[in-house]
C-alpha cells in the first residue's frame, strides 16, 4: 500500500478521505470514550464506593499512568521490530478483558480497592503498547507533512467525546453503580478492536532499519541519543516532564478535594469535566488556524503562558470555599484552552524531526519521561494532601505547571515561530 498522493499540501481538511486514517480516526473516538468513561467511574468508585484515603487514591493513579516507566523504554525496541497492527489489536484485547472484571467483581460483591490498583497498572502497561505502536503507525497511514492535520483531528474528536463523556457518566452515575459503566468501556474497546483490524499501513511489513544481531540496549540508547541531541525534542521533552508533575498532583487530588471536601454531587463532578471538554473542544477548532497562521513554536508559547495561570483558580477554591465551584468552573475552561491548545500547536513536531527508523524508540523514550512524570506528581501529590492539605498540594501543582514557561522563555528556540527546515527530517 502507497500513501495518498492526491491530498493537497494546502489541504489541511481532507485526511479523513484516506480510508485507513478514517478507521484509525473512528477506533481511537471508541478507545476516547472508554478511557473518559473509565477515568470518570475510577475516583468516584474508590472513592465513594470503597472509601479510599487521598494517600490511596494517589496510589491508584499513580498505578494507572505507571505504564510507561515500567514497560516503556522495551516496548519502544520491541514495537520497531514488530508488526503495529497486532499490537494494538491485543492492547484492545487486554483492555476489554481487564475492565470487564470490574462490574462482574461488583455483582460478585467482591470488588477491592487492590483490584482498582491492579487492573489501573494492567490497563496502562497495556496502553503503552498501543500508544507507541499508534504513534509509529500515523506517518505510515498519511504523508509526513500532514501528520500534524491527522492529530489535529483525533484532538478534536478527543476533546468532542470529552465533552459528552463525563456528564453524561454523571448522570448515570445518580441511579446506577459506577462499576456498571465498565460494561460501556469494554465494549468501546471491542469495537476498536474491530476497527484496527481493517488498517493496513504502509510501514506495517517494514519493521524499520534495526537488525537481530544488534543489542537490546543499544536500541535503546540510540533512540534516548535522538532524543536528547534534536533541540527540539529536548525542549518538547523538558517541558511536557514538569507540565506533567503538575497535573498528576492535580488530577490525583481534584477528585478527593470536590467529592470528599467540598461534597459536591456526581453530576456536578461530571459537569465540570465537561466545561473543561467544551473550551478543549473550541480551542481544538481554533489552534490548527493560528498554528498555521502564526506558526506552531510561537503558539506553543502563548499557550503554555496560559496554563500556570489557568491552574491557580483551582487551589484558590480551597482558600475561597463560598465560590469554590465557580473557580473550579473557571479553572477547568482555562486549563482545557491551554492544554488542548498547546497539544494541538506541537501535533506532528516530533514525527518532522525523528527519522522514521527511531520513530517507535523515541515516541518510547519520550513517553516514559512524559508519561512517568504523571505519577510521579500524583504520588507527590498524596503524600503532601495526606501530610498537609489537599489545597496545599492543588498550590504545589499549580507551581509546577509554571515552569514549562520559564523553560521556554530560557530557550533561543524562542525566537522562532515556525519549525527550522534544516531540522525537519526527509522521508
Amino acid at each position: 500500500m502507497t500513501l495518498p498522493s492526491t491530498l493537497a499540501d494546502d489541504d489541511a481538511t481532507e485526511v479523513l478521505k484516506v480510508p485507513d486514517f478514517r478507521r484509525l480516526w473512528a477506533a481511537n473516538g471508541f478507545r476516547y470514550a472508554a478511557s473518559e468513561v473509565a477515568g470518570f467511574s475510577l475516583p468516584v468508585t474508590a472513592l465513594l464506593l470503597l472509601h479510599a484515603s487521598p494517600l490511596v487514591m494517589s496510589l491508584i493513579f499513580v498505578c494507572s499512568r505507571a505504564g510507561f516507566l515500567t514497560v516503556g523504554l522495551p516496548a519502544g525496541v520491541w514495537i520497531d521490530r514488530w508488526r503495529k497492527k497486532p499490537v494494538m489489536v491485543w492492547a484492545d484485547v487486554a483492555y476489554a478483558v481487564t475492565f470487564g472484571s470490574i462490574p462482574i467483581a461488583y455483582a460478585l460483591d467482591v470488588l477491592t480497592v487492590t483490584q482498582l490498583i491492579v487492573v489501573a497498572l494492567v490497563v496502562s502497561m497495556a496502553g503503552v503498547f498501543f500508544e507507541v505502536a499508534h504513534s509509529s503507525v500515523l506517518p505510515h497511514v498519511l504523508p509526513r507533512r500532514r501528520v500534524a492535520d491527522g492529530n489535529a483531528r483525533l484532538q478534536t474528536s478527543q476533546t468532542t467525546i470529552q465533552a459528552i463523556s463525563p456528564s453524561v457518566a454523571g448522570v448515570v452515575t445518580q441511579s446506577i453503580a459506577a462499576p456498571v459503566l465498565y460494561c460501556f468501556v469494554g465494549l468501546c474497546h471491542l469495537m476498536s478492536l474491530l476497527l484496527v483490524r481493517r488498517i493496513h499501513p504502509s510501514g506495517d511489513v517494514a519493521r524499520g532499519r534495526t537488525t537481530p544481531e544488534r543489542k537490546f540496549r543499544r536500541e535503546i540508547a540510540d533512540g534516548m541519543g535522538v532524543l536528547f541531541k534534536q533541540p527540539l525534542l529536548r525542549l518538547l521533552l523538558n517541558q511536557a516532564a514538569m507540565n506533567n508533575i503538575g497535573a498528576g498532583i492535580i488530577l490525583a487530588m481534584l477528585p478527593v478535594f470536590l467529592l470528599k471536601e467540598i461534597g459536591i454531587s456526581t453530576w456536578m463532578f461530571g459537569l465540570l469535566s465537561t466545561l473543561g471538554a467544551l473550551a478543549g473542544f473550541a480551542a481544538s477548532l481554533l489552534a490548527p488556524r493560528l498554528r498555521r497562521r502564526f506558526g506552531e513554536i510561537r503558539m506553543t508559547l502563548i499557550f503554555s503562558a496560559l496554563a500556570p495561570f489557568a491552574v491557580v483558580a483551582a487551589p484558590l477554591a480551597g482558600v475561597f470555599r463560598g465560590v469554590a465551584v465557580p473557580l473550579i468552573a473557571l479553572a477547568e475552561v482555562l486549563i482545557g484552552v491551554a492544554i488542548v491548545g498547546r497539544s494541538v500547536s506541537t501535533a506532528g513536531l516530533r514525527a518532522r524531526v525523528t527519522p522514521n527508523e527511531y520513530m517507535g524508540r523515541v515516541t518510547a523514550a519520550y513517553s516514559v519521561v512524559v508519561q512517568g512524570a504523571t505519577p510521579l506528581g500524583a504520588l507527590a501529590g498524596g503524600l503532601i494532601a495526606n501530610h498537609w492539605s489537599t489545597g496545599t498540594a492543588l498550590w504545589a501543582g499549580a507551581v509546577a505547571m509554571g515552569v514549562p514557561l520559564v523553560l521556554l522563555l530560557l530557550s533561543p528556540i524562542r525566537r522562532h515561530s515556525r519549525l527550522p527546515e534544516e531540522w525537519e527530517v526527509r522521508g
